[in-house]
């Protein structure tokens, strides 16, 4: 099999190779089927860069105990709304998705709730919690921030991550929810390692190597930062996030959160920070679900520009490729596929594919 071609695996096949890897690190099983159903919808959704390729890292941290496979999580009741949670360096899926859960129960009864949690890890793919909480009824803001690699504005240096936020609105129609995650880099670093492994050059914009200097080079690119969106405002918006995800929760901030590939002699101290909210709170259900079917209509029915073969809501690719994927498969790079199965022979796994 060609490095460049590319090989359809069925999410059924690609969930067991994770929850197996996990749980082989002694991760319980509830825990490592949030784990893998985290990472397998990365792949459905076609962000492969947050999917099953990350079990490795994962692995190895755990391992050597960067990641607790059994966390202590810590729940502090601040307010009647506001909770203050302690991922004890747990896997970020299973620490997020505990926290939306205690953001949402504190929703029912009071409209809003927040969570500000340390300590965690990498969590993947912030559509991941934003469904979660749409999928119960609720408008949700989901942060995260990340190992340094973006610069503030007109530096080289970089201090904050490519961060991302997720904002999610329920459709009540049931189809087509409003799913922003977006990160506040022109690229993810992801995706740069991605063409790296490809053999791929990256489009102009998206990085500065090491010296300051725009480079396609993405060898080059990953020894250097990230740019934001929008020049200075895409800066301001990283930021932000970093202030509400590591400042104000007390998790690594100012580009001290740890290099997961990188840094093997202490934990990452990822922050998040979860904002839930009954979508209905001030209009009521009805008026709620007209003016969301106005506002997806107005939206979705705007005349596209030339060269544009429709407009969709945010979100909406990924669950059009989620579907298609779920009955046809996985594509994965070839490349990929032989650095799991190779992961998979040395930890005494069965392969992703035989």
């Amino acid at each position: 099999m060609s490095n460049q071609q590319t090989r359809v695996v069925p999410h059924q096949d690609a969930f067991r190779f994770a929850f197996d890897a996990l749980t082989k690190q002694g991760v319980p099983d509830s825990d490592a089927e949030t784990t893998a159903s985290g990472l397998v919808d990365a792949d459905l959704c076609g962000v492969d860069t947050h999917g099953i390729q990350r079990i490795p890292i994962y692995c190895r941290r755990l391992e050597i105990g960067l990641i607790q496979a059994n966390p202590q999580i810590a729940y502090d009741s601040v307010t009647p709304v506001c909770t203050h949670i302690d991922g004890d360096n747990g896997l970020g899926f299973v620490v997020a998705t505990k926290a939306v859960r205690v953001a949402v129960e504190q929703a029912k009864d009071f409209g809003f709730a927040v969570a500000g949690i340390r300590r965690s890890t990498h969590f993947g793919m912030a559509r991941f919690y934003i469904q979660q909480a749409v999928d119960a009824g609720f408008a949700a803001i989901v942060m995260t921030n990340a190992s340094p690699s973006l610069p503030p504005w007109g530096s080289k240096h970089p201090i904050f991550g490519t961060s991302p936020i997720g904002i999610g609105f329920p459709n009540p129609s049931g189809q087509n929810h409003f799913l922003l995650d977006m990160a506040p880099s022109v690229a993810a670093r992801g995706k740069i390692r991605k063409a790296m492994r490809a053999g791929e050059s990256i489009p102009e914009g998206w990085a500065l190597d090491a010296e300051g200097r725009h480079t396609t080079n993405p060898s080059e690119a990953v020894k250097g930062v990230v740019l934001p969106i929008g020049g200075p405002k895409g800066s301001g918006i990283a930021m932000a996030l970093d202030i509400f995800s590591g400042l104000i929760t007390g998790a690594g901030f100012a580009g001290s959160v740890g290099d997961q590939l990188k840094v093997f002699d202490r934990p990452q101290n990822v922050g998040h920070c979860i904002f839930v909210l009954k979508p209905e709170i001030f209009i009521g259900s009805d008026e709620y679900m007209t003016r969301f079917s106005d506002w997806e209509q107005s939206v979705v029915k705007a005349p596209p520009a030339d060269g544009v073969e429709r407009v969709y809501l945010p979100g909406q690719i990924e669950t059009e490729n989620k579907k298609e994927r779920l009955i046809k498969g996985i594509p994965y790079l070839g490349k990929d596929v032989e650095a799991l199965n190779e992961f998979a022979d040395k930890s005494g796994l069965p392969p992703l594919t035989p």
